[in-house]
């Protein structure tokens, strides 16, 4: 089978698409092949040796973990994802024609589903529906702000606010994406660049930072006491110090893999509740390609791998 694997750290010239051995399904696992391979920021920055500390790397290393295919071969309980069923989820190393997956960590898809909408749905979409549901435990009726609500998490984590009755306010750092965010319905949208969202907003229920920085610290001046910072990237100290000092719940969130909620999610975009910005899909042999624009952050949206 090939793969896109990396010998070494470095830039997407690491990448190789190489000949590898295909992997065998244990016990609780499918072995599933790959039609598409969703590309993430994690992705580039695992590439690139920024989470070697906490995850150092085995080379060669087979990139990527969002995925949607066809079991081959099921080891999970019996009559759970036959073969032939149509999957999506995570697995590590999903820039494979064939990758396994446990159980607890992909869904079956919903036939309204394609295999490319599925694959742009795991990592994006989990990790925005826990920082909404779990994290921030918005509700209807509150009102949150969403820094980069027009990038594959925040346009999904918009989308989940507004159909839990929540205000959704966000930013974004160029015109073409606030006038997306404007296409969502979203009120207001705000150009970081040239506005100060301070200005506009007060006395907010939830913040969700997807940017990170110093628009995190700003953030607290727009919470009311007993509101919430949910940042994908870390809470600063001080700004975690900040945020107790103004009775404000500071949050480092981190996505937990569920199949649970994927299976949610996959119903919720089949029914036409979820818009999926998918900016390009590349053949599997562009993948440096499709890393350069995810580092870079050049596309407007998702950028997927098309395995098969």
């Amino acid at each position: 089978m090939r793969a896109i694997r990396i010998h070494a750290y470095g830039g997407a010239d690491q990448l190789h698409l190489e000949e590898s051995t295909p992997p065998r399904p244990a016990a609780g696992e499918a072995l599933v092949r790959v039609r598409y391979a969703g590309v993430n920021p994690v992705d580039w920055k695992i590439r690139a040796g920024y989470l070697q500390s906490r995850q150092p790397a085995v080379f060669p290393l087979t990139l990527g973990q969002d995925f949607s295919g066809d079991v081959v071969e099921s080891k999970l309980e019996s009559g759970l994802l036959p073969p032939g069923t149509r999957v999506f989820g995570f697995a590590n190393g999903a820039y494979s024609e064939l990758v396994t997956a446990a159980a607890g960590q992909m869904a079956a898809m919903p036939e309204e589903l394609s295999y490319e909408t599925a694959a742009a749905l795991p990592t994006p979409a989990v990790t925005a529906y826990q920082m909404i549901g779990r994290a921030a435990q918005l509700t209807s009726g509150q009102s949150i702000l969403i820094h980069g609500g027009a990038g594959a998490v925040g346009s999904i984590a918009v989308q989940l606010a507004q159909r839990l009755g929540a205000h959704v306010a966000a930013t974004a750092d160029n015109d073409v994406d606030v006038r997306y965010l404007r296409e969502l319905g979203v009120a207001p949208a705000i150009n970081s660049q040239t506005e100060r969202f301070e200005d506009r907003l007060r006395s907010l229920d939830a913040v969700i930072d997807l940017v990170g920085g110093e628009i995190q610290k700003r953030s607290l001046a727009v919470l009311k006491p007993g509101g919430v910072l949910v940042s994908s990237l870390g809470v600063d100290a001080a700004v975690a110090g900040e945020a107790g000092a103004r009775r404000i719940r500071a949050v480092a969130f981190g996505m937990v893999r569920s199949g649970a909620d994927l299976a949610e999610l996959a119903q919720i975009a089949a029914q036409g509740g979820l818009r999926l910005r998918i900016a390009k899909v590349l053949p599997f042999e562009r993948a440096r390609e499709a890393q350069e624009l995810s580092e870079r952050s050049a596309a407007h949206g998702k950028v997927m791998l098309r395995v098969a």
